[in-house]
């Protein structure tokens, strides 16, 4: 694998989490009059996490297929005539 493709993986795991764990509680503290911080367990748990593992990766796949799709812009350098 190749450096980029690891770094928006990681990148991808840890904004997934976080927005995942924010919905999470959001849901969780619809109906309570106060809000707390809560962590889904158990089967609940592995399937987040697992979906988040999966939109990552199909982050980074995405974005290593478009990065390749661009054609390459060589710089321009001025040259004395």
């Amino acid at each position: 694998m190749n450096k980029k493709v690891l770094i928006v993986t990681g990148a991808g795991l840890l904004v997934g989490f976080a927005e995942a764990m924010i919905y999470y509680n959001l849901g969780a503290n619809k109906k309570n009059e106060k809000f707390q911080i809560q962590y889904p367990k158990g089967k609940e748990l592995l399937e987040t996490v697992g979906i988040v593992i999966l939109t990552a990766l199909a982050t980074a796949a995405l974005s290593n297929i478009i990065e390749n799709g661009m054609p390459i812009k060589k710089s321009l350098t001025p040259q004395i005539a």
